[in-house]
């Protein structure tokens, strides 16, 4: 920690200096530290138990092309990350501090098994953020403004704190390798988008679903397959409190579910079983300032300690809720402030501070 904290302050010195761009930094072992100018020549340098950290600012993967893993394909706006490493970026919610991959699909390819990404913003309009036939991957504390998809094969992947607009999961892949299955694991997420959300043989917990597109047409494009849902909350209605969510995906396991201004509602065709959810809880009832992003539960709210772990349901329950600053656990810059002239001492003042959250 101490080496990677002195790596940080020695690329925003560079940067404050007066370099054109900021300074991607990878660290390799203990003795070797490398410095890029953009982002594709980092993740082009990239090993094994690499740490990548990506600076605060927006970079955009326009131009950049993947031939593919059999360097075949030409695909347009795509940057791979094809080995097993650590990528950490500034947080995403912080305005120009915030690390930022747009114009482009950033993807984790199938031989970075083992992988971290952390504290960044995959943001544009057409694009997203892409795991490729990967397992024993972790996401945290990461905004996908458009698609986050998982492709193909792959297990023991966990998406944890992260702000989803929409999320697909498919047999297909850029490997295809398809049919094996996929098994991923989702807690305290948000989850924007009303429609085109997938999940396959899943686990999501403590969840926020939103609902955007408004009215009982919420869940037309809410699919899943052996998923198991407890300790969310789903959205069906922000007017009413007694509209019937129509759920006619198979094998759902839901329990301990705040069912907001509604109730689910499925035939036995579809194997669906529901244990302790609570229904019809009125909008005005549960956050504390959602137009805003405080999705506290008020004290009235039902959803209070109705958990199954005793804690309360949605992003904030658990022995160890979201975090409303959104940072990532390493030590990041929030400002840094460097003289362009030494001062009468002959020293060059210098003021940086950083912050980090672990829990």
């Amino acid at each position: 920690m101490v080496r990677k904290f002195f790596s940080c302050i020695a690329a925003s010195v560079l940067f404050c200096a007066g370099l054109s761009a900021q300074v991607f930094i990878i660290e390799r072992g203990s003795n070797t530290t490398l410095t890029f100018t953009n982002i594709k020549a980092a993740v082009d340098a990239l090993q094994d138990n690499d740490q990548l950290y990506i600076p605060p600012g927006e970079y955009s993967l326009d131009g950049y092309t993947w031939e593919g893993y059999e360097e075949t394909q030409n695909n347009s706006n795509t940057l791979m990350v094809n080995k097993k490493v650590s990528i950490y970026g500034a947080g995403y919610s912080n305005g120009a501090n915030s690390s930022v991959i747009t114009g482009g699909d950033f993807v984790i390819g199938k031989d970075a098994s083992g992988s971290l990404i952390t504290g960044i913003r995959f943001g544009g309009s057409s694009y997203g953020f892409i795991l490729d036939n990967v397992s024993n991957v972790s996401v945290t504390r990461c905004k996908i403004d458009n698609s986050f998809s998982l492709h193909g094969i792959g297990n023991n992947i966990n998406i944890s704190e992260c702000d989803i607009y929409r999320l697909s999961t498919t047999t297909s892949s850029y490997a295809n390798l398809g049919g094996q299955g996929l098994s991923a694991s989702f807690s305290k997420c948000i989850f924007r988008y009303s429609t085109n959300r997938t999940f396959r043989t899943a686990m999501v917990s403590n969840s926020i679903f939103l609902n955007n597109g408004g009215g009982t047409s919420f869940y037309s494009g809410f699919y899943y397959n052996n998923t198991s849902f407890h300790n969310n909350i789903f959205i069906v209605s922000a007017t009413v409190t007694n509209s019937s969510c129509s759920i006619t995906s198979d094998f759902g396991s839901f329990s301990h579910n705040l069912w907001v201004g509604g109730y689910p509602s499925s035939n036995a065709e579809y194997n669906n079983t529901f244990s302790d959810e609570i229904e019809r809880e009125p909008y005005a009832n549960v956050f504390v300032d959602p137009a805003n992003g405080d999705y506290h539960l008020k004290t009235e709210c039902t959803g209070k300690n109705a958990g199954s772990d005793g804690n309360d349901v949605g992003i904030y329950g658990t022995a160890i809720p979201f975090k409303e600053s959104k940072l990532p656990s390493i030590p990041h810059f929030v400002t840094k402030v460097i003289s362009s002239e030494t001062d009468a001492t002959g020293k060059l003042p210098v003021n940086i501070k950083i912050e980090a959250q672990d829990r």
